[in-house]
C-alpha cells in the first residue's frame, strides 16, 4: 500500500477529538499486541463499551477507509482488531494507535 493511500479524511480538530475519544475506551483496555498487519486490544468487559467501540469503529471506516476492524466479544470482554495491508499499513495502524497502546501499558 502506498503512502497516499493511507490518507484519513478528518480535520486537525476533528481528529483530536476522535483521539479524545479513542483514549477514553482506551481505559479499559487489559492488554494490547502487535499483530500481523496492525493492532490487537482486548477490553474489559464494561457496560455501553461495546457500543461505544462499533460507533468509533464505524466512524474510523468512514475517514480511514485503508484500516480493517474485526470486533468480537466474549464474556472475558472484547477483542479488537485493527488491520490494514502492506508494511506501510501495519506501520500506520500502529502509528495511529500509538497512544492507545501507551495508555494502556501494551506493546
Amino acid at each position: 500500500m502506498q503512502d497516499n493511500e493511507l490518507v484519513c479524511s478528518l480535520t486537525a480538530s476533528d481528529y483530536q477529538d476522535r483521539q479524545a475519544a479513542w483514549l477514553k475506551v482506551g481505559t479499559h483496555v487489559k492488554a494490547s499486541a502487535a499483530i500481523p498487519g496492525g493492532q490487537s486490544f482486548r477490553f474489559a468487559p464494561t457496560r455501553g463499551l461495546v457500543d461505544s467501540l462499533t460507533e468509533l469503529v464505524r466512524l474510523e471506516a468512514e475517514c480511514c477507509a485503508w484500516m480493517a476492524f474485526a470486533m468480537s466479544e466474549s464474556p472475558d470482554g472484547i477483542t479488537l482488531l485493527v488491520t490494514s495491508s502492506g508494511e506501510d499499513g501495519e506501520r500506520a495502524v500502529r502509528e495511529t494507535f500509538a497512544a492507545v497502546v501507551r495508555a494502556s501499558g501494551g506493546t
